[in-house]
């Protein structure tokens, strides 16, 4: 069984290689995500089908760990974010216009799986990168 940091990693690289199976693999039977604390997927295809959409709106997105700590099965994952808006972008045409944001995540993991994930992401600095919104700071 891996451990919550062996888990993490491979969860990294599973989307950094854009595999769907590695990446449903290691997610619990019972798995739920939260974004700002509301809930986003509830289960392994939810969140692969949302990654899935994701990968094909920033073709070339890269996600770079910065720090990796575990505390009794959670792991805090502070990271960022590179790449370009080259596909459809939930509902909106692509931007062509780069981006890099910094991220964190923190993960249970239990028996080797990810089991929640509640995600904190910069999206104003996203969406102002992309142009979909207007720089709020001028």
């Amino acid at each position: 069984m891996l451990t919550p940091l062996e888990c993490v990693a491979r969860v990294i690289e599973c989307d950094n290689g854009r595999d769907a199976d590695g990446y449903r693999a290691l997610l619990h039977p019972q798995y739920r995500s939260l974004v700002h604390g509301a809930e986003s997927t509830v289960g392994p295809d939810a969140e692969v089908a949302s990654l899935e959409r994701w990968w094909a709106a920033c073709s070339d997105v890269h996600l770079e760990p910065l720090t990796m700590v575990e505390r009794d099965g959670l792991v805090t994952l502070r990271y960022t974010l590179d790449g370009t808006n080259d596909g459809d972008f939930f509902g909106r045409p692509a931007t062509g216009r780069s981006f890099h944001v910094e991220n964190c995540t923190l993960l249970e993991v239990e028996g080797g799986r990810v089991r929640r994930a509640y995600r904190y992401s910069d999206t104003l600095g996203l969406m102002t990168q992309l142009g979909i919104i207007e720089n709020a700071g001028g």
